[in-house]
């Protein structure tokens, strides 16, 4: 686990040192055991290790057998051993024991096709100097984050945004409909951020740059003075992903084309049995977990006392000759608190389990850090007591297993068992409710004078259930937040609005309704929501997270599996519960699901009541740029009253604190 960066010339000038320095500098928290610096002419590579594996030798970048091919890659290989082997079998030697080395080797026997045999988490960028490439990937799932910058002469990757606001071409200038899109998701879907010239490679997505030959770099030269600069960005011709691009450059400058090389699959197999059916997702379960315990440093997990979490304790238990060291966070008095569940658990499988308590004292000093820590900002309350957990557990171990991703697997969220209810005489309606009320004209920022759009989407969402993955309402709906903005402001975003899901892929069309709406949350929603809280809480104190769950392997499996084996109308996670039994007591399997919350809605009127009235509207840098100080005076006073206007309130701190962090003055 690690930062990584990449800096490449599109004209074809040398790569100076000091940038790339900067740039790992910036990451060092994400690896504090090395920091390295390459240089390979018009290609820069840096990275920042936190070393997991080959602890002495496994230093990046990591090259193949004559230096040809250099690459850094912030993640884990956890087939790195089969693949390694069979390298070695065809003729290749490996100069260390890192799981990263087998890239170098791979991209030489394989090119971009090598992506279908990794197994892991990871964001790589690879330099093959003999083909005049650099080519990288992003983890199916996104378990793993990569920004990128792409200007007329330089194109820069790094693992967070301020790998890159390091150097002085990438503006922070805001992008109001990132800004607009972080007011309704609580996040920012990829690939857009909310700096404008920054974006995000999105989950599943490779891409390749063709650097200039040397013919290239002076015709570039030649032509440069009178072409323009601008970029135009085009979908590739064979319409293979959602969020491809190809950016290509008048002047003949180097092309980034970016393309999707995995989908999730979903093909429900009804010909073998339910306990056929439950052998190999138990099969999946234990094989996954195997391969992710694999680490030369000591591996923990966070337990919360919820099936997942539970079961990936489990499971682990058997895999670690040691007592298995397990974290929770608990809640002092709190209704919210599952810390007793956590408990459980831990003593029923007898690990060393380790329990920190959350107060309200420590909220501000958390939503400080964590608003200098999430360079994308992200309004999910979660972060907070993850961010508290991740600094105590990285005190005892450097590597910790997580249940995230069991709910998009397995359908774990009650939004799910509404979809299983729908009849399928009326599924047709279903669908249709999609075209007659697309949810992204919904959402957009606009006036709704007579509630009209206000009678149309909850219409929608009481028609299809699925629509509710799509619209993803958490804070202002699209007549709030025109309410909200400056009107200098609103007229910017006004009917626009990011699509947080849109797919080419024809088999879409034919899916479940419970289906349909998976593949959705794991797409974006996933990424750039869960995944992105889980890596930004734990690189930040040094610690490596993994979800077991999130194998693609596994998915796979959970792909075949009838609906029925993953919820009904009056129950989640069918076949996961079934297993959990297994090895898990009742209280933990039958009770129901709270999530990692708190009592943020109190703390907000009483503990934390003077210091955000202070932040939102006495001190504030945003609300003279953005927002009507009485619509923000109204919603603190309603909230003060007994309306619970928390996740509003905290999503305006978390932009609020951002941008004392982060925006230009």
């Amino acid at each position: 686990m690690c930062g990584i960066a990449g800096y490449i010339s599109r004209d074809g000038s040398p790569i100076e040192r000091e940038p790339i320095e900067r740039m790992v500098t910036a990451l060092k928290h994400r690896g504090p055991d090395a920091q390295t610096v390459h240089l390979d002419g018009q290609v820069g590579l840096g990275h920042a290790r936190l070393s997991i594996i080959d602890l002495a030798g496994g230093h990046q970048p990591l090259f193949n057998e004559d230096h040809s091919i250099a690459v850094v890659c912030n993640g884990e290989i956890y087939n790195y051993r089969e693949l390694t082997d069979k390298l070695v079998r065809a003729g290749h030697k490996f100069r260390t024991g890192s799981d990263c080395e087998v890239l170098t080797h791979l991209w030489e026997e394989s090119g971009p096709k090598m992506l279908d045999q990794l197994r892991g988490m990871f964001t790589f960028i690879l330099h093959d100097r003999r083909k005049g490439i650099v080519f990288g990937a992003r983890d199916r799932f996104g378990q793993k984050p990569l920004f990128y910058y792409e200007g007329p002469n330089r194109i820069a990757f790094a693992s967070e945004i301020k790998g890159l606001l390091v150097l002085p071409e990438v503006s922070r200038e805001l992008d109001p409909l990132g800004l607009d899109q972080f007011l309704f998701h609580q996040f920012i879907p990829q690939p857009r951020t909310l700096f404008a010239g920054v974006k995000k490679l999105a989950a599943g997505c490779c891409f390749e740059i063709k650097l200039l030959s040397a013919d290239e770099k002076s015709s570039f030269v030649e032509n440069s003075v009178q072409t323009s600069n601008d970029n135009v960005h085009e979908s590739p011709s064979n319409g293979a992903t959602d969020h491809s691009e190809t950016s290509r450059s008048h002047s003949g400058r180097a092309l980034l084309v970016i393309q999707r090389y995995w989908n999730p699959t979903f093909a429900p197999d009804n010909a073998i049995s339910t306990s056929e059916h439950l052998a190999r997702v138990e099969g999946g379960l234990i094989d996954a977990v195997e391969s992710h315990m694999v680490a030369d440093v000591p591996v923990g997990v966070f337990l919360s006392g919820g099936i997942d979490s539970s079961l990936i304790t489990a499971l682990a238990v058997k895999f670690n000759p040691e007592p298995l060291q397990t974290f929770s966070i608990s809640f002092p008095g709190s209704e919210h608190d599952e810390a007793p569940f956590a408990r459980s658990v831990a003593a029923s499988l007898g690990t060393k389990h380790r329990e920190f308590p959350f107060e309200p004292g420590d909220m501000r000093q958390v939503l400080t850090s964590a608003a200098t820590l999430f360079d994308q900002p992200l309004a999910d309350m979660a972060v907070l007591p993850l961010m508290s957990l991740s600094r105590a557990a990285s005190e005892y171990v450097k590597v910790v297993l997580t249940g995230d991703g069991g709910d998009e697997l397995f359908a774990g969220y009650r939004k799910y068992k509404r979809m299983t209810s729908i009849p399928g005489r009326f599924q047709w309606l279903s669908r249709i409710s999609s075209q007659l009320f697309p949810m992204h004209q919904l959402a957009a920022c606009c006036p709704d004078p007579i509630g009209l759009r206000k009678i149309q989407t909850r219409l929608a969402m009481a028609i299809a259930p699925q629509c509710r993955s799509e619209y993803q309402r958490q804070s202002w709906e699209g007549w709030e937040r025109f309410s909200l903005y400056q009107p200098d402001f609103s007229q910017m975003v006004v009917n626009q609005v990011g699509i947080l899901h849109h797919s080419d892929d024809p088999t879409e069309q034919t899916l479940s309704p419970l289906n349909e709406a998976l593949k959705r949350d794991q797409g974006t929603v996933l990424a750039d929501r869960l995944l992105l809280k889980g890596d930004y809480a734990t690189m930040a104190y040094g610690l490596e997270s993994r979800a077991p769950l999130l194998d693609h392997q596994l998915a796979a499996i959970a792909g075949t599996l009838p609906l029925e084996l993953k919820a009904t109308p009056k129950t989640t996670k069918v076949a996961l519960r079934e297993i959990a039994k297994r090895y898990l007591p009742d209280e933990i399997i039958n009770r129901r699901k709270k999530g990692f919350s708190m009592p943020i809605d109190r703390w907000f009127r009483s503990d934390l009541k003077s210091w955000v009235q202070s932040c939102l509207i006495d001190d504030s840098v945003s609300l003279p740029r953005y927002f009507q100080r009485p619509a923000v005076e109204r919603l603190l006073s309603e909230h003060a009253a007994g309306k619970n206007h928390s996740a509003r309130i905290h999503s305006l701190l978390t932009f609020e604190l951002w941008c004392r962090a982060y925006a230009t003055p």
